[in-house]
């Protein structure tokens, strides 16, 4: 049996630093509510994990968020306003240090402003507003002799929103702005893995992202990130000796995305599209060093200034978006290593001013995807590559850069 409840309340889960106003509300409609929070003072989270010896499990979390709502129900219909404002320093902080662990684990997470609604075998109505200024940063340090399973996971947004419905409908207008400075930093240093070792980074202005499956999906995004403001992240990773070892770094000013599955689906509509402005300054590093590598090893950096994207199965499929880019995007991707086990590598730069994808899988059914899209780049584009392997079974490197790329697409009939 399916319970339902008919309150909607902001959710501070997060369980090391969350700072804001919390409030649960309901007005003369049981099921809908408002939230309004501001927050204008810092928050800082520090977590340093020590491994002396051996364990099986070593795990360090640090978590930094200004202001946090979620407008969320089990089932049935659900209506929310959310309105969040944060002008201060959010920092997240994460140390894993020591000996050697089993299975090794760091994720660090800061956020300005972030909020989310939804709900299943219902109707969802879900209105945000998020501004942010000051700076949001987040950075992990990894000093391990070994692991077995090594992966950092390092976040930083200013302004994040998403919803989530199914069997049911939803309707999304989600506004962001940026004026914040964000940081987003991995650097490991470890002498051996025996599995794997996966290190990702991720920094960006604002994020939207609504799921779906079963469910009419309309969704509108109107994002804009101010000139002057900047958004980096890299990734440094040293090992001397690495099995299968990734590094992935993400830089973003916009990104609107839609993932839904039998059902109609729109981002932005006609007369009303999706929006998205960049001024910020951004940059992707990602640096992978190994003195020696079995199996793969992977150096990635991506950089967008704006980023929408839309995909759906079964069902219509639409996108009106305009963009336009006038910051600097940038992206630096680097290896050097030699393997001894025939191991290969490779090294991939990619940066966009204004990227806009939308797809529909019609294998099943007739589905059709369409609408509009306007791109205008005023900002330089560059992406840079460099790769160095001694021995190996294959090394590859590429650098793109483009200026707007858009891209309407059926995969099926």
């Amino acid at each position: 049996m399916i319970r339902s409840t008919s309150k909607i309340a902001l959710l501070a889960s997060f369980s090391v630093a969350v700072s804001g106003a919390v409030a649960a509300a309901q007005d003369s409609d049981p099921n809908a509510g408002t939230i309004d929070q501001v927050q204008l003072n810092d928050v800082w989270a520090e977590m340093d994990v020590y491994v002396p010896a051996y364990t099986g499990q070593a795990a360090s979390t640090s978590t930094a968020v200004g202001n946090n709502a979620a407008a969320l129900r089990i089932s049935g219909d659900v209506s929310s306003e959310i309105s969040q404002d944060f002008d201060a320093s959010a920092s997240a902080v994460n140390g894993l240090r020591g000996y050697a662990a089993g299975t090794a684990l760091a994720t660090t997470t800061a956020y300005g402003n972030a909020s989310s609604g939804g709900t299943d075998y219902g109707n969802n109505t879900y209105r945000a507003q998020q501004n942010a200024a000051g700076s949001i940063d987040a950075q992990t340090r990894v000093e391990l002799a070994g692991a077995y399973d090594g992966a950092a996971a390092t976040t930083a947004i200013a302004n994040v929103s998403s919803t989530d419905n199914n069997f049911g409908e939803s309707d999304t207008d989600q506004v962001q702005q940026s004026a914040a400075n964000v940081s987003a930093e991995t650097d490991a240093d470890m002498a051996i893995n025996g599995y794997y070792a996966s290190f990702a980074t991720t920094a960006g202005a604002n994020a939207t992202s609504a799921t779906g499956y079963t469910s009419t999906s309309t969704n509108r995004a109107r994002q804009t990130t101010a000139a002057g403001s900047t958004v980096q992240a890299s990734t440094d990773v040293y090992m001397q000796d690495g099995t299968n070892v990734s590094s992935v770094t993400n830089a973003f000013g916009n990104s609107a995305t839609v993932n839904n599955e039998w059902g109609y689906a729109t981002l932005g509509q006609e007369g009303a599209p999706t929006e998205q402005t960049n001024g910020a300054d951004v940059d992707a590093q990602s640096w992978v060093t190994l003195d020696q590598w079995s199996g793969y090893a992977t150096s990635s950096a991506y950089g967008v200034g704006n980023s929408a994207l839309i995909s759906n199965v079964g069902s219509d499929t639409v996108m009106y978006a305009n963009q336009t880019n006038d910051g600097t995007v940038g992206s630096q991707a680097s290896f050097s290593g030699q393997s001894w086990t025939g191991g290969t590598g490779s090294v991939a730069a990619t940066s966009i001013g204004n990227a806009a994808t939308a797809t529909v899988c019609n294998y099943c059914s007739d589905a059709a995807v369409g609408g509009r899209v306007n791109q205008t780049n005023n900002g330089q584009v560059y992406a840079y590559g460099q790769a160095s392997s001694t021995y190996g079974n294959a090394i590859t490197g590429s650098a793109t850069a483009i200026g707007n790329a858009a891209t309407i697409q059926s995969a099926g009939d």
